[in-house]
């Protein structure tokens, strides 16, 4: 049976779901502080980026070493990133509860301020997992670097965005709490992984393709 080959295709999809699942676990559970939701996040990507770069990370030990590497330096961030979107919201609530001259042109800048800034916050927490250094100098470097790639960057956003506000949406449905479930038990590991195989190529393109060359080599 072919399909229950160690390389098959189903098997490597069911092994991916598995590692979404225990990183949606993980995450949940390393989450329940709500203060280190930044580090839980950085710890996830950490595992998320080296499945998607072809490596195979231990698991468990991998994310709670991230967890502890990065608790410091991702929960400033989380904070930081925090703050300022609720500034920004507040701003936006502000501008739409005003009848003012220049109404219609301050919602477009804060709305187009408020997309810049989902970008730095969906590609910060993995680009903490993935570099070494001073926060400031790395999110600089890669909020300019995801802003060339244009509709991957787009994918990352959109990918990242949706489920909460789809969450938030079914929030009086009777649906809503197997939706919940779903999203808690695979949905972040999911989301962290699909957005890792775009986000590995951002960070380390090299280190990818030389992964593929090892990958193609073992398979011969």
């Amino acid at each position: 049976m072919n399909f229950l080959q160690r390389d098959s295709f189903l098997t490597r999809v069911l092994s991916r779901l598995i590692d979404c699942m225990l990183l949606s676990i993980l995450w949940l559970f390393t989450s329940i502080p709500v203060v280190t939701i930044g580090v839980s996040t950085t710890a996830a990507y950490s595992v998320a980026l080296k499945l998607a770069a072809g490596e195979h990370p231990a698991l468990v030990s991998g994310y709670f070493a991230a967890f502890k590497k990065n608790i410091l330096r991702s929960t400033a961030v989380f904070l930081a990133l925090t703050g300022t979107g609720l500034f920004i919201g507040l701003d936006l609530w502000c501008v739409l509860q005003w009848e003012t001259p220049f109404q219609f042109a301050l919602e477009v800048l804060i709305l187009s301020v408020g997309f810049f800034y989902l970008i730095l916050a969906t590609h910060a927490f993995p680009a903490l997992a993935f570099y070494e250094g001073k926060p400031a100098q790395i999110l600089k470097k890669v909020f300019f670097r995801s802003l060339s790639k244009g509709i991957y960057t787009v994918f990352v956003v959109v990918l990242s965005v949706f489920p909460p506000l789809f969450l938030a949406r079914r929030a009086a449905d009777s649906s809503f709490g197997q939706w919940l479930m779903l999203f808690l038990l695979v949905g972040n590991g999911a989301i962290c992984y699909f957005n890792s195989l775009h986000l590995v190529r951002l960070f380390d393109p090299e280190r990818v393709e030389a992964t593929a060359g090892e990958s193609a080599e073992d398979g011969e």
